[in-house]
């Protein structure tokens, strides 16, 4: 008897997920049933607020529901992602956010969220190139002369950033550190004013997304002096690296990924991760960030928690040997 009992068993198991992969299967088809909100945890303007509103209407032609951008700033960003982490999980609040995320939740134990644990990771979509920059009142034209200034003056330096613990600040406290000099940190609510008080010469130096500053230093307002990693930007060809310039790794190029809060049905996850995987392998989509200084980096949730995993990690390094806390 017993191995009949067994076999009933089994057939029963398989027809109970068979039941259960249709139900998933009707309940993917039918999202979503109303609108998405795509929630930016930044400014306008910024690379994951652009990329999120280059996205979202061609979601909303594929999914036939309206697809909404909502910047919810403040918080260095924390205010955004705890609203997602909060919301239902039913993938029609979708946060697109830059790699900010490995970096906040690193000065704080009472956020009452963890980014590895109460996030679904669902696409990594892109990356931007930082450069390093100074006022064109400095009498500074390339990486060696800014290091013997500081070195001159150690301390009298401010740099610029959107806000303490954002990547800004972190690519200068990872420089710094490699070369052994001091400048001051000057943290402003958002990209807007750190960048008005660069060009107005209140502050002198910082590390700023190559989309957000390359009109600007076009014009002549302020200079670039390199880029960070160990290439050229395509942006910028005739600006040496900072490897270049003998200051190697200073890898802090910024990610866009593409997250959900957790326990959203997988069903839901895959659908949203193979819609912004196919729209992001679109030549003409890859070439409208490129033509904003974005450049197309598309990944699985594989990647992006990877990736998440990686930063937290080494910038909790660079965190910890700066001292920096929360302002």
């Amino acid at each position: 008897m017993k191995p009949v009992a067994w076999t009933v068993s089994i057939t029963r198991l398989v027809a109970c997920a068979f039941a259960a992969g249709l139900g998933l299967a009707a309940f993917a088809q039918e999202y979503p049933s109303r609108s998405i909100t795509l929630v930016i945890p930044t400014t306008t303007g910024t690379a994951a607020d652009i990329t999120a509103r280059t996205f979202a209407p061609r979601l909303q032609q594929r999914f036939g529901k309206p697809v909404v951008v909502e910047n919810r700033t403040g918080a260095s960003g924390n205010i955004a992602v705890a609203s997602v982490v909060k919301a239902p999980p039913d993938g029609h609040t979708v946060m697109v956010t830059a790699s900010t995320l490995a970096v906040t939740p690193l000065f704080s134990k009472n956020l009452g969220w963890d980014p590895q644990k109460d996030l679904q990771p669902v696409a990594l979509l892109s990356y931007i190139t930082y450069v390093l920059l100074v006022n064109p009142a400095l009498p500074v034209h390339n990486v060696k002369e800014l290091i013997a200034l500081a070195k001159q003056k150690p301390g009298s330096l401010n740099f610029s950033s959107p806000g303490t613990g954002t990547p800004h600040q972190i690519a200068m406290e990872l420089f710094k550190q490699t070369v052994g000099i001091d400048i001051t940190h000057v943290p402003y609510k958002g990209t807007a004013g750190a960048i008005t008080d660069l060009v107005g010469g209140r502050v002198e130096t910082a590390f700023f997304p190559v989309h957000t500053v390359a009109e600007l230093a076009k014009a002549g307002k302020l200079r670039m002096i390199a880029s960070v990693g160990s290439k050229r930007t395509p942006w910028t060809p005739n600006l040496p690296s900072l490897a270049e310039e003998g200051v190697p790794g200073i890898d802090v190029d910024a990610w866009i990924g593409v997250y959900l809060p957790i326990g959203t049905p997988a069903a839901i996850t895959q659908r949203l991760t193979a819609e912004f995987l196919a729209l992001i392998n679109q030549p003409e989509l890859r070439d409208q960030l490129f033509q904003q200084g974005i450049v197309a980096s598309p990944g699985g949730p594989d990647d992006l928690a990877r990736l998440l995993k990686s930063d937290m990690e080494r910038y909790r390094k660079v965190i910890d040997q700066a001292k920096i806390t929360v302002e």
